[in-house]
């Protein structure tokens, strides 16, 4: 993946109130992850001229408002300057966080300026605070706009090379019980219901009887052997490995999902934090693991030792959910940062399917930062999930071999198996 070309900048802070926002900022990871930028209403300036005095108090009331309406109430937003105002949210990260701050701009360009040039958008990512001065690079606009194009993955995949992803997509390898089994991957957008903005990309593994094109669902890999899962996890991994942020202030961290048995090993971890070409800072900032196989019978005290371990070299740990009346019996006690629920695993009509997200949500609701509705058949779906309370969803994406971009691999070992 090609680390976007950027210009380096410096924005001097000339607000004299700005001190105590600055000190915030630098006690948090907010700049780390790419949460924190400044936008420009300079073209308005521009095209004022001399009115500009006159006009500059209605700009930035409408500019405030604005920014009220699409943040939240723990983001935050200061006017460091004439024309610049320093925005750091907390409720989106990178990307995700600079695609709001890009449609604020937007609003407040067309109702000043009847119009938006290309031109007239100015953003900049803060890398850095040195005393009153802001080290900032120039954000492509483009590239930001990719992720409001929710329906369509290809911006994202086309900064991984086909033949890259044809190695690693499909794969398949011989289980323990003599059958061939074939792994297949998509990549969804899972998508932030407030903004309605692609807040990480997830690569979702099918796995199939290679004979007769059964597949099995995550729900079943309880049965699977030990070895047959670590195999599976580790091409999901090496997958997933391809499209990991090289540089998460501009890039989207992805999902990988992945069983809790797998992780429980040395073995297993070892196949995440030993992921050729990955560096331990990528996959710090870039890699969110998603445990898809807790239950009753998964050991409490484990799966909170498993997941600190986890959490400690990754950006992140999700567990997924089954429906009953009883979800989150299973993970007391651990603090995931998020939770998920795969509605690709129970077919069920739009009226049940409403209902299901309400129950499930009266228990959810508060129990992680994160509330994910994934495997959703159609992005009218959103609607419902948003009502519900969920935070973020996701439509289930055809697997990229479907798409011609794949031929089966064999992973590596004897006879195929990992």
């Amino acid at each position: 993946m090609a680390a976007p070309q950027v210009s380096m900048t410096v924005t001097k802070i000339t607000a004299t109130d700005a001190a105590a926002v600055l000190e915030r900022l630098a006690g948090s990871d907010r700049i780390e992850r790419g949460a924190v930028f400044v936008i420009s209403v300079e073209a308005i300036r521009e095209r004022s001229g001399d009115r500009w005095p006159r006009k500059r108090d209605d700009v930035w009331i409408y500019l405030s408002r604005k920014l009220n309406e699409h943040l939240s109430y723990q983001d935050i937003h200061h006017r460091i300057s004439e024309t610049d105002v320093l925005v750091a949210m907390t409720t989106e990260d990178g990307i995700a966080a600079q695609s709001v701050g890009m449609k604020v701009l937007e609003e407040v360009l067309e109702f000043f300026l009847g119009a938006v040039a290309p031109l007239d958008i100015r953003i900049k990512g803060v890398t850095g605070v040195d005393g009153n001065e802001l080290c900032c690079v120039d954000l492509d606009p483009k590239a930001i706009a990719a992720a409001r194009d929710i329906e369509a993955d290809a911006p994202f995949r086309r900064q991984v090379s086909a033949k890259a992803q044809s190695e690693r997509n499909p794969v398949t390898f011989l289980a323990s019980n003599g059958q061939r089994l074939q792994v297949d991957f998509a990549l969804e957008h899972l998508v932030s219901l407030r903004h309605g903005v692609t807040a990480v990309l997830r690569v979702e593994p099918t796995v199939i009887f290679n004979a007769t094109g059964e597949a099995i669902p995550p729900r079943k890999f309880l049965k699977l052997n030990d070895d047959d899962l670590i195999a599976i996890d580790r091409a999901t991994l090496a997958f997933g490995a391809l499209f990991l942020p090289r540089d998460a202030k501009v890039q989207p961290p992805v999902i990988l999902p992945v069983s809790f048995r797998t992780m429980g090993s040395r073995k297993g971890r070892a196949a995440l934090t030993e992921l050729e070409g990955v560096t331990s800072e990528r996959l710090r900032q870039g890699a969110m693991i998603e445990f898809v196989d807790i239950d009753r019978g998964t050991p409490g005290g484990r799966l909170v030792e498993v997941t600190g371990l986890v959490g400690g070299v990754c950006r992140g740990v999700l567990a997924r959910l089954h429906p009953a009346r009883n979800a989150l019996h299973p993970v007391q006690g651990t603090r995931f940062n998020g939770l998920t629920l795969d509605f690709a695993d129970f077919a069920l009509p739009d009226s049940r399917l409403e209902e299901v997200m309400r129950l499930m949500m009266r228990q959810m609701r508060g129990k992680a930062p994160a509330l994910i509705a994934q495997g959703l058949r159609d992005y009218r779906h959103f609607d419902m999930a948003d009502a519900a309370g969920f935070t973020h969803a996701s439509v289930r994406a055809r697997p990229l071999s479907d798409l011609g971009l794949g031929v089966p691999q064999f992973l590596p070992g004897s006879d195929g198996l990992a």
